[in-house]
């Protein structure tokens, strides 16, 4: 059958010889596909050419269902330049090679190191599920090196479930598809999930980017000593999810760089990185989240972590249950004057709660005053609120430095998604300002920078709060948590810079990105 994307790829892949003075051999597996082999006419342009016209060519919802974004060529080049960093006459492989844009950027990497074009190709190595894609990166490589590659050296094969055949190599390179779990038309079948966990193990989690596993099977075929470097969505560096992937990678190498490619560019609609991993590498380096947080502007923090919120409080977090047993009963304050006030993470700053001074959205309205029919309420949603409705701290989620907020009296309701802390009375305004300190926003950051709407954003979650440490000055603490009560802002962030012992580059950063959310009123620089 004649695939229409072969037949666009050909056309021009026969332009582009004949331009070039390449012979094209006759049993070329582009031509089985495309139906035969076209007439050509001189037509100058560079093998490159051919997987644009690939991707251009896919319907878009088939596209995005297989994830495929062909490689810009600023970022090809960037990645295996990184990648072949130090290496010589090394051995490459591209796992998903697509129309072969990073074995192109390979092979003109090195011929620029003096290589031999002709030597080049007899060393690289490509897979592909679409066998359009793989005669696509067959004729180009012959393009560009006036000679096919060695036979078999192009196969059409699931790499992640397959076994190639091939020997171990020098460097493997990548941008696999990007088939997020979180998206119903690139979800796993359940079949699909099993064999990939019968083939990496408890890598493989309910919601594991597919790309995240290509970056795992680039370790498991370099040799040791041996380089994979694999474009990513930036969440892998952080996500719950990647986590799997993420011991299952150290424990094969070390992650030694994390590139961050300039400008949009990558099509998929998705900020990407490239993790830099040093197979049969070990030692200590900034940790996956960290890179990213690194790139991102914020300063190194190394906290002593002796005691951590956990030793003093508990937190917790509501979900879609209690969500969908509150939304319901909201009501408008005026009208039910009795109703207790529902607090939503659009309403927490630093250190103050707008309930009542700006609109808060919930059920995809806007309240001015919402307040809770807390008697209407039954199982989980009840529930929710005769635990929470104490004195308590709020968290906001999705944040550009953590913001909390004390409950003193215990009449708010946390809506979805805050993260609610419950400790004595006495001690909720000392850890106000302890989460609320410049240290602890930049040490979350570290940790989960990547996970959040956008790149430098936070997500807060109950379980990385529990592990948050204390200050390790009690004098400092207790002068912050006083400044922060008084809403003296400088003087919060000197004391809270003693209290956690870092330098002014933290409360440097902190300033600007906090000076926003700082607006209780009375509150003042």
């Amino acid at each position: 059958m004649v695939d229409q994307r072969a037949v666009i790829v050909a056309r021009r892949a026969a332009e582009l010889a004949e331009a070039m003075g390449v012979v094209l051999a006759n049993d070329m597996a582009l031509w089985a596909l495309a139906g035969g082999r076209p007439p050509a006419e001189s037509v100058p342009g560079r093998p490159e050419e051919l997987g644009e016209l690939l991707e251009s060519s896919f319907d878009p919802s088939a596209r995005r269902r297989q994830g495929a974004h062909y490689t810009p060529e600023a970022t090809a080049t960037g990645l295996v330049g990184r990648a072949l960093r130090g290496c010589e006459r090394p051995s490459i492989g591209d796992p998903g090679c697509g129309g072969g844009a990073l074995l192109l950027a390979a092979a003109r990497h090195l011929a620029a190191h003096g290589e031999d074009p002709a030597d080049v190709v007899g060393r690289l190595w490509g897979a592909d599920v679409d066998a359009v894609a793989v005669a696509t990166t067959e004729v180009a490589l012959t393009l560009w090196a006036g000679a096919p590659p060695p036979a078999g050296r192009c196969t059409v094969a699931d790499a992640l479930v397959d076994d190639l055949g091939w020997p171990p190599l020098d460097v493997v390179v990548g941008n696999p598809p990007f088939l997020s779990q979180l998206d119903a038309p690139t979800t796993r079948p359940p079949p699909t999930t099993q064999r990939l966990r019968e083939r990496f193990g408890p890598a493989v989690r309910a919601y594991t980017d597919t790309s995240s596993l290509f970056l795992l099977l680039a370790c498991e075929l370099v040799a040791s000593g041996g380089t994979a470097a694999v474009l990513q969505p930036q969440s892998v560096l952080a996500a719950r999810d990647a986590a799997g992937v993420r011991a299952a990678v150290e424990a094969r190498g070390r992650l030694a760089e994390v590139w961050f490619p300039d400008g949009p560019g990558f099509d998929a609609s998705v900020d990407v990185c490239v993790p830099i991993i040093e197979v049969g590498g070990s030692g200590d380096g900034d940790g996956w989240g960290g890179h990213l947080a690194r790139a991102n502007g914020v300063p190194p923090v190394g906290l002593s972590v002796g005691r951590t919120l956990a030793d003093e409080a508990t937190t917790t977090a509501a979900f879609r249950t209690e969500y969908y047993g509150m939304v319901d009963h909201v009501h408008e304050a005026a009208d039910r004057p009795d109703g207790a006030p529902l607090v939503t993470t659009g309403l927490i700053d630093l250190g103050h709660c707008a309930w009542g001074e700006r609109p808060a959205r919930i059920g995809r309205r806007p309240w001015e005053r919402p307040v809770l029919d807390v008697g209407a309420l039954d199982g989980r949603a009840a529930d929710w609120v005769r635990r929470t409705r104490v004195p308590k701290l709020v968290v906001a989620t999705q944040t550009r430095v953590v913001e909390v907020a004390v409950d003193e009296t215990g009449d708010w309701v946390p809506g979805v998604p805050l993260v609610v802390v419950l400790a004595p009375p006495a001690r909720l305004w000392p850890l106000a300002a302890a989460l609320a300190a410049p240290a602890v926003s930049a040490w979350l950051l570290e940790r989960v920078a990547g996970t959040a709407l956008t790149p430098s954003s936070l997500k807060v979650t109950a379980a990385l709060l529990r592990e948050v440490p204390l200050p390790t000055d009690d004098t400092a603490w207790r002068h912050g948590t006083e400044a922060l009560r008084d809403g003296d802002l400088a003087g919060f962030v000197d004391a809270m810079g003693v209290a956690y012992g870092v330098g002014v580059e933290v409360t440097d950063w902190w300033r600007p990105r906090a000076t926003t959310v700082w607006s209780r009123p009375g509150m003042h620089q």
